[in-house]
């Protein structure tokens, strides 16, 4: 059966009033949860930019579920319904908020709380669902499926799902670039994610590992078979053109990128970098488009979207529902509220008691030893600290190392730096991790990172009172040294440990 046949087909549910006094708990409950999940998704939205197209999907997934609900017709049938029990409704409202303060909770406590978002993600989506088979029955559920489910795009991945396939992009397009580099006449070599040109190193980082553009292709290719109505056989093949555009495009920037390298100096590949992004981006969404349409042009026609029928049909939709749902609904909006703003409680009164840290435990103190350096543009870009210093350091014995101090204030929008650590980046750019606890005293801890022939670092992430490391040598994995801090005069292990609270 095609989408235009199906979306045309009898739903079962008399489409009579909606949004009537009734049932405006079960509405209000539904915009509840959506808002709900979309500001779980939204600090990944705004903070990660793999995931900055999720703004819109929201959006289509709106659009798309009002079209189908245009496009469906109705028959009407009796639902025979059962009164709730008073005893069922606070039952349900209990259970209820005791799992949305646990998901709720869950999500601010959690420092990669993905699992925690998938299950809020499910929450307006099983119930609207819901609202659909009470409304039409099994044909309406199948109408509304995919537009609610699409919102699922707009989810992060787990990071054990994620963290691997971008660093087999990184290599992957590093080696398909390196071998377009050779049939150009073009020297060049790879260690992982890294291209050794005359010129330099041109490193293939996770903004250009692909991963950006798959996930969008993803998305817009199932947002196209959706928009034209597609077969279910042709979205399939729709989806898989555009995966196969998302890689071909990143791989062609990457290829010009590098070629700008190799013919202008490293320098040059800054000046045309954000550029070729967005052109990649753009050649992605107009070509996904083409083919969708030209997938189009052998399916039946299709009824366009018209915007007066809308409003009666969403008039016509609640009065379907039982009305003897409207306390359980009611119970379970007022039990989310209540769940919610408990989890908002404990958790600001477990910062208050735990005393986050809002600013720096230390910084570098000036000295003819250390010379402040600027930090890179793109390196703000990319992780947006509160505050970072870098710092060159001339030893007598040791030579000359750099020192990268960050400093990101506790928030859930700042989850998401986590992931910029050595052991998972610096693998991706070819550099196989080895690592080893060292423990120099009481209450002082680090870990020794070594990078295949890169220089051995120790590396940790501090938060509101824990041992916080800093540097390494650049000549022995034994002897470690490190900056000049203000609030202690030197560090002989390059260890420093927070002030003592008062």
């Amino acid at each position: 059966m095609s989408d235009q046949e199906f979306l045309h087909g009898a739903i079962h549910g008399s489409l009579l009033t909606v949004i009537s006094k009734p049932h405006r708990g079960y509405w209000a409950l539904l915009a509840a949860a959506w808002i709900w999940a979309i500001w779980s998704c939204a600090e990944y939205w705004r903070g990660n930019p793999n995931y900055s197209y999720g703004w819109i999907v929201p959006v289509l997934s709106l659009t798309y579920a009002a079209r189908r609900l245009t496009l469906a017709k109705s028959e009407n049938i009796a639902r025979p319904t059962l009164a709730v029990p008073i005893w069922v409704v606070v039952f349900i409202g209990i259970v209820a908020a005791a799992m949305i303060f646990g998901l709720e909770f869950a999500r601010e406590q959690v420092w990669h709380p993905i699992i925690v978002i998938w299950a809020i993600a499910f929450v307006p989506i099983t119930l609207t669902l819901l609202a659909c088979w009470l409304a039409g029955g099994r044909n309406l559920l199948r109408a509304e499926l995919f537009p609610i489910l699409f919102f699922l795009t707009a989810v992060p991945w787990p990071p054990r799902f994620e963290q691997p396939i971008t660093a087999g992009l990184m290599q992957a397009v590093a080696a398909a670039t390196a071998g377009l580099l050779h049939w150009f006449g073009i020297p060049a070599q790879t260690a992982g994610g890294a291209i050794t040109l005359r010129t330099g190193v041109v490193g293939i980082t996770e903004a250009c590992s692909g991963m950006r553009s798959l996930q969008a292709g993803i998305m817009f290719g199932l947002a196209m078979g959706e928009w034209f109505l597609l077969r279910p056989q042709r979205r399939i093949v729709l989806l898989l053109i555009a995966i196969a555009l998302a890689l071909c495009t990143n791989l062609i920037r990457t290829l010009v990128l590098s070629l700008q390298a190799e013919w202008n100096g490293l320098s040059a590949v800054e000046k045309i970098h954000d550029f070729t992004g967005t052109l990649a981006v753009s050649a992605l969404v107009f070509s996904i488009w083409i083919f969708a349409r030209a997938l189009r042009q052998h399916s039946d026609r299709f009824e366009q979207f018209r915007f007066e029928k809308l409003n009666t049909r969403l008039r016509a939709l609640a009065e379907a529902i039982p009305s003897v749902l409207a306390r359980p609904a009611s119970a379970l909006l007022i039990a989310g509220i209540f769940g919610i703003g408990i989890a908002q409680i404990v958790s600001a009164t477990i910062e208050a008691q735990d005393r986050t840290q809002t600013t720096p435990f230390f910084s570098v103190r000036e000295d003819p030893s250390q010379t402040r350096v600027q930090l890179p543009r793109e390196v703000w870009n990319e992780l947006y600290p509160t505050s970072g210093e870098y710092i060159r350091i001339h030893h007598p014995q040791f030579g000359v190392g750099d020192t990268f101090h960050f400093f990101w204030k506790p928030s859930p929008w700042n989850r998401f730096v986590l992931v910029h650590r050595p052991d998972i980046c610096m693998p991706g750019i070819g550099h196989p991790t080895r690592s080893r606890s060292i423990v120099p005293g009481p209450g002082r801890s680090s870990i020794l990172f070594a990078f295949g022939a890169a220089t051995p670092t120790l590396w940790s992430c501090a938060a509101s009172g824990e041992t916080v490391t800093l540097f390494r040598s650049n000549i022995s994995p034994i002897k470690f040294w490190g900056p000049r801090l203000r609030h202690q005069p030197c560090i002989s292990e390059a260890n420093a440990v927070p002030p003592p609270r008062s």
